[in-house]
């Protein structure tokens, strides 16, 4: 196996290989790395029957893997291993410095265990009573759902509405998001379930349908319909038209309590996956990042 560089990647043999594994997600598919990834290469064998996809960065010359925003994990594709080292070994020879999540590897040992929220096929799902709540409301309001393709305006909500909420949707992070939606639509692989009131839009979500799960990637609405329950509306709509598809439902991915616990009220279950990090990077590089950090901390 041997690491290749984003230029040297047989792209449709990639893919191909992430498309082969049942139960796939969505963020190790090229074009969806193309768009929130700084840089990109894979851990493969000759053949591509067998690899990783591994996101990176570049600060002052030194190699850092890390995990985009927009990525819960990266995976593992094809051959099971029942030992992760030779993974994890070759990338920490590559990249000094390591911030990187990946489902399902096996040395525990060597790495924290976060969780995302995911509603498996079977068995049915339940909602708590303050889901069951929103429902009511928005049942009683006049917010409609369909969708459409006016991922715009959606995005434009988005903007006004999450960045005070989530300090790492930046305008950087907002940008790759639109590159992100537009190579998603172009793909086919995307879902603007909107939700309008006489007949403007309030909100919305952003689906992404692949292989056999349906992920929630972002979406936002207005305060004043989202207090008449479009979010609960929207995501009851969302998970009832996926798990009529006998798809599974994939909240993605956030390490914030409320969003796990919102995720839990509409029948999430956790799914665990590993978070590697290491920093070997020059003493030098580390003084530097320690100084810049501190200089922001006093804007």
């Amino acid at each position: 196996m041997k690491l290749i560089y984003r230029n040297e990647i047989d792209l449709e043999k990639w893919d191909a290989l992430v498309r082969s594994k049942s139960g796939a997600a969505v963020f190790s598919l090229s074009s969806y790395l193309d768009a929130v990834a700084e840089n990109w290469c894979v851990f493969v064998d000759e053949k591509y029957s067998k690899g990783i996809a591994v996101p990176f960065t570049v600060r002052l010359g030194v190699k850092i893997c890390y995990t985009p925003k927009f990525i819960t994990y990266l995976e593992w594709f094809g051959a099971q291993k029942s030992d992760f080292s030779e993974v994890t070994t070759c990338l920490k020879v590559h990249f000094p410095q390591g911030f990187f999540s990946i489902l399902s590897a096996s040395d525990s040992n060597s790495s924290d265990q976060f969780v995302c929220q995911v509603i498996p096929l079977k068995p049915d799902v339940v909602y708590n009573s303050q889901a069951n709540r929103m429902f009511s409301k928005f049942d009683k309001a006049n917010l409609k759902l369909e969708y459409l393709q006016e991922e715009k305006t959606i995005l434009e909500i988005i903007r006004k509405e999450l960045p005070a909420k989530v300090a790492s949707l930046d305008a950087k992070a907002l940008d790759s998001l639109g590159v992100l939606l537009a190579e998603l639509k172009k793909e086919g692989l995307l879902k603007t379930l909107a939700v309008t009131e006489n007949g403007e839009i309030v909100g919305g979500l952003f689906l992404v349908d692949f292989n056999e799960s349906v992920l929630y990637l972002k979406g936002a609405f207005t305060k004043e319909s989202k207090k008449n329950g479009a979010m609960y509306g929207a995501m009851k709509f969302f998970i009832e038209n996926t798990r009529n598809e006998q798809k599974i439902v994939d909240f993605g991915g956030s390490r914030v309590e409320g969003v796990k616990r919102f995720n839990l009220n509409l029948g999430g279950v956790d799914r665990m996956y590993s978070y590697y990090e290491w920093n070997h990077a020059p003493i030098w590089f580390n003084v530097l990042k320690s100084i810049k950090n501190l200089l922001k901390g006093k804007k």
